[in-house]
């Protein structure tokens, strides 16, 4: 597949786990074979359930305390505190000679300057760790990747901040019914040696409806890796299955005319769904606000790669100092083993504001093993600002403006040559309405090639499914832009 633009090398082929990998399938595949115990949730001390989320995160880690700290090697690790909303406690240990040594809690490793006094340490636990290398300066170790609540994880390439987030699974995504959320329950960090740039992490998943062993290597870079090996064993064959999902959030943009009441004229962790198919079409979903709630599902089988992308690099176009959405990630996911034949689901939710995610998208198989077939996968995580880069021109921008028939939409594409010498032309089509008028004009302020079509609905649609690329002549120029235009 056309790789991503990498991180300051090229990653290196994909590396076996550690030996102690084999060990969790084997124990996540019998626990797979027994019913499903409860979820382990922490009984608070008063002096942590009484505190808000402002309060929770004045618990800070001592950095002197880091596991690693002052020894040679590129990694140091530091942890999270149980606390309202982390509950579910994890167990941590440290991999050294193919040996596991469990990390005990202490409370010495954390500063309380929120709380009037320590919680006392008898039934706490861990809830997450994040990791830290020297990412952006030689001499200071930035956050490269955190794993903190269900199975959740975030990871940062060079000059990024945290946006979106990863996830291990998805159960049941955009089902009619309530979805499933499973938890990262233990992890272990193999010791890295003094010259080692990457490093393993183990961790271990427990569901209702499913279990698993993942083991996570980690090559931080200007766009950050994460090579991804994981066995599934799943209890419920009818499970609907998200494999490398991510959640992200929209809540306004240049497609909806901007954010109505706020000073900002753009606020999102992503922008587009991007999709690279086996045969080597590319498509680009914008990401939407929606007036309701929806799910779309892309078929996609055996793909060469899919992602929530953050493509509006301009600080002009959010005005954010503190929140620095064109700092935020893009994730693109490259397939290498068992994804074969299934969907890309998206999930959009209506919101009202940005404090949660409202995006997600995941790979759905179309047919699960059942017990005590094993799910096997391989797949390569990028973060970073240039991820999931195609051959051919790229969706800039969407704009829409209604219209006495119906609807406007301005669809800029910005093609890597300059393609002036050719005649260019737009190829659209709408299932659910009709293209009333369309043009194609030579943008050259801004260096695209701008689409522009005016669509009305069909009597008693309530969305009209759209698409457009460009074209000269019998070659494809451009990926292929996507829309649902909901009517109401």
């Amino acid at each position: 597949m056309e790789q991503a633009h990498a991180a300051a090398s090229t990653p290196a082929p994909a590396e076996a786990p550690p030996p102690a990998f084999q060990r969790w399938v084997d124990e996540a595949r019998a626990l797979a074979e027994k019913p499903a115990a409860p979820p382990r949730v922490m009984r608070l001390p008063e002096v942590l359930s009484s505190i808000d989320y402002d309060g929770y995160r004045k618990i800070r880690f001592r950095p002197e305390r880091s596991l690693w700290r002052g020894q040679p090697g590129r990694f140091e690790v530091q942890f999270f505190h149980a606390g309202p909303g982390y509950r579910t406690p994890v167990t941590v240990s440290v991999l050294d000679d193919g040996q596991e040594r469990k990390l005990p809690f202490t409370t010495d490793w954390f500063r309380y300057d929120g709380l009037e006094r320590p919680p006392p340490a008898d039934g706490l636990e861990l809830t997450g760790l994040r990791i830290h290398t020297a990412l952006n300066r030689a001499d200071y170790r930035d956050e490269v990747l955190t794993f903190h609540g269900a199975s959740y994880f975030r990871a940062l390439g060079a000059g990024n901040v945290y946006g979106l987030s990863a996830r291990g699974l998805s159960i049941d995504l955009g089902s009619a019914g309530p979805e499933e959320f499973p938890c990262f329950t233990r992890f272990a960090l193999q010791r890295p040696g003094a010259q080692d740039t990457s490093l393993w992490i183990l961790a271990f998943l427990e569901s209702q409806r499913a279990t698993g062993a993942y083991a996570f290597r980690l090559l931080p870079g200007s766009n950050t890796v994460l090579d991804v090996h994981a066995r599934l064993f799943v209890r419920d064959p009818r499970a609907s299955l998200g494999l490398a999902p991510a959640s992200s959030m929209y809540l306004c943009g240049e497609e909806s005319g901007g954010c109505p009441h706020d000073y900002r004229p753009e606020v999102h962790d992503s922008d587009g769904l991007a999709l690279a198919g086996a045969t080597g079409e590319r498509l680009f979903r914008p990401l939407r606000n929606p007036r309701r709630t929806v799910t779309s599902s892309f078929r996609l089988d055996s793909p060469r790669g899919f992602g929530l992308l953050q493509r509006d690099r301009d600080f002009d176009h959010y005005q954010d100092l503190e929140a620095r959405y064109q700092d935020r990630p893009s994730m693109w996911v490259e397939p290498l083993q068992g994804f074969e034949r299934g969907s890309v689901r998206l999930l959009e939710i209506a919101t009202k504001d940005e404090t949660g995610d409202n995006i997600a998208m995941a790979w759905v198989p179309d047919q699960v093993p059942a017990l005590p077939a094993t799910l096997e996968l391989r797949y390569r995580l990028h973060f970073g600002a240039v991820v999931g880069r195609g051959p051919g021109g790229e969706v800039q921008s969407t704009r829409t403006a209604p219209t006495e028939r119906g609807r406007r939409f301005i669809v800029d594409f910005r093609l890597p040559e300059p393609q002036r010498q050719l005649a260019v032309e737009a190829v659209i089509s709408a299932s659910g309405g009709r293209v009333l008028e369309h043009h194609v004009e030579d943008n050259q302020l801004a260096r695209t090639w701008r689409a522009s079509f005016e669509v009305a609905p069909e009597p008693g649609a309530r969305d009209v499914e759209l698409r457009a690329f460009l074209r000269a002549g019998p070659d494809t120029l451009t990926e292929t832009w996507s829309y649902a235009w909901q009517i109401e």
